[in-house]
């Protein structure tokens, strides 16, 4: 049917004061379509993939001079019109075609990205002198182990906040060696009149600006000089430097890294083998089918990202048996508990974040554990229960999972997306969906409600100016 036969059948479907946008954003399309209205744009020239027609309305409407504002409003009145036109099996749009074209071993720095001869010259930890070793190690064991006396339970860290630690105080540390040439100390940690000369130095020279490394290295003084070594007059002078601080600005574009769920999806679909372990031959091949049980079990990570927004330590670290596991109802479940989880406890309580394995990917996750997650177990030589394993076998460390998911993603995209975002992006799909489900995603992140409330309160604030604009005229269309 034409691009107005279209509109004429699902346009009743849309709220009253959507409506007049709607007819704006289909006259939109078929003019980027090179057609002089909806009545004279066939399927053949608007039946495209969407992000597709994404890009020529955002040519058309930027020649036009119209701002962002116009452009996503457009956009999203075109994406549920055909959402709706699928639901109601009116039309299907031409599917993605995800082609891995993208080199990243070429991919240029990120916007934003700082200037490798500004970092700070860190100090590794291994050429940190003995006794500042000692003390950190000191101060690792007090911070982590289940019981100190005298230290107060809640204040138990996870070793990953403690890599944070040693991160930021080999950039100090480095500063001291470097710079001042002084013999870097535990004890300079405390030492004010050095702080803020690493801290003027830092912003002034090195980066020309706060970063959030700075600002988080300063955090963690005051949580020292709290908890650790209680010292209130430094941490009281350190809070006041803190303030002191120019204002932190983003530094990225989040669009740089945007990756849709149907996106993602599509990756992780093209990624999953086309053939089983038994199609390949063994005599000239010493693991067959190595590489494509690595492809597997990327393949099903992404999927399931798309399904349940888990931060990337749960998908590293989550486990057959004591995470993922089988009901007494023979249901897969995915459960965590406690100190597994970044939110430990909630309301005095261990938090038990405990949902059912995605139905839809039930059949792929039993093939990976079947066919393809042997395959790597051989390679390793050794057991393991972790779920997702490397292609040497192994768990994956933060590293490597950031790196190998990023380059996967970047291939098919050139997008420069990490894992983290996914939080971001499911959040936001949902929200924008729902029009306002704020507990459900609050429950899919086992975040706290008021965090994802003040995190994403302000896409309930898009076209809020529009959509009073349609609601006031059709008042005063009516009123004549």
């Amino acid at each position: 049917m034409l691009l107005a036969q279209l509109h004429d059948q699902l346009a009743p479907f849309f709220p009253p004061y959507a409506r007049k946008d709607l007819h704006t954003a289909v006259r939109v399309l078929a003019h980027a379509l090179q057609s002089p209205d909806p009545h004279h744009c066939p399927p053949e020239h608007y039946n495209q993939p969407l992000p597709q027609l994404y890009r020529l309305v955002e040519d058309y409407l930027t020649a036009q001079g119209k701002g962002p504002h116009t452009i996503r409003n457009t956009k999203n009145n075109l994406s549920r019109l055909f959402r709706l036109a699928a639901q109601h099996q009116l039309l299907s749009l031409a599917p993605v075609s995800l082609t891995p074209h993208y080199n990243h071993k070429l991919k240029p720095p990120r916007p934003g990205t700082l200037d490798k001869q500004r970092h700070t010259p860190n100090l590794p930890y291994a050429q940190w002198p003995a006794d500042l070793q000692q003390a950190f190690l000191a101060f690792h064991t007090w911070a982590t182990a289940p019981f100190i006396p005298g230290r107060p339970a809640k204040l138990r860290k996870r070793f990953s906040t403690l890599a944070g630690y040693q991160r930021h105080f080999a950039s100090y540390f480095g500063y001291l060696h470097h710079e001042e040439h002084l013999t870097p100390t535990f004890d300079a940690l405390f030492d004010v009149d050095l702080v803020t000369k690493y801290v003027r130095w830092y912003v002034n020279d090195r980066m020309k600006k706060a970063t959030h490394s700075l600002y988080g290295f300063l955090t963690q003084l005051l949580a020292l000089t709290r908890q650790y070594r209680p010292l209130p007059e430094v941490r009281a002078q350190l809070m006041t430097l803190k303030k002191s601080l120019p204002p932190l600005h983003p530094a990225y574009d989040k669009a740089d890294a945007w990756v849709s769920l149907a996106t993602l999806e599509d990756i992780a679909k093209a990624t999953w083998p086309r053939k089983k372990p038994t199609d390949f031959r063994t005599h000239h091949i010493q693991h067959p089918g190595l590489l494509n049980a690595v492809h597997a079990s990327l393949s099903l990570m992404l999927r399931l990202w798309v399904y349940r927004p888990y931060r990337q330590r749960n998908i590293r670290e989550m486990q057959l048996g004591d995470n993922l596991h089988k009901d007494m109802h023979g249901t897969w479940r995915i459960t965590f508990r406690g100190e597994q989880l970044k939110i430990a406890t909630k309301n005095g309580r261990p938090n038990v974040f405990d949902l059912p394995f995605p139905e839809k990917l039930v059949p792929l996750l039993e093939d990976y554990l079947a066919l393809w997650r042997p395959i790597l177990l051989i390679k390793a030589g050794h057991p393991d229960s972790h779920v997702f394993l490397t292609r040497h076998g192994k768990p994956y460390d933060d590293i490597a999972l950031i790196r190998t998911t990023k380059e996967l993603v970047y291939r098919y995209t050139g997008k420069y997306w990490h894992p983290h975002i996914i939080r971001t992006v499911w959040a936001t799909e949902w929200i924008r969906q729902t029009h306002g489900d704020f507990y459900t995603a609050a429950i899919m992140l086992n975040d706290r409600l008021e965090t994802v409330i003040a995190k994403y309160t302000h896409l309930l604030q898009e076209d809020v100016a529009e959509k009073a604009d349609s609601l006031i005229e059709a008042r005063y269309t009516q009123g004549k």
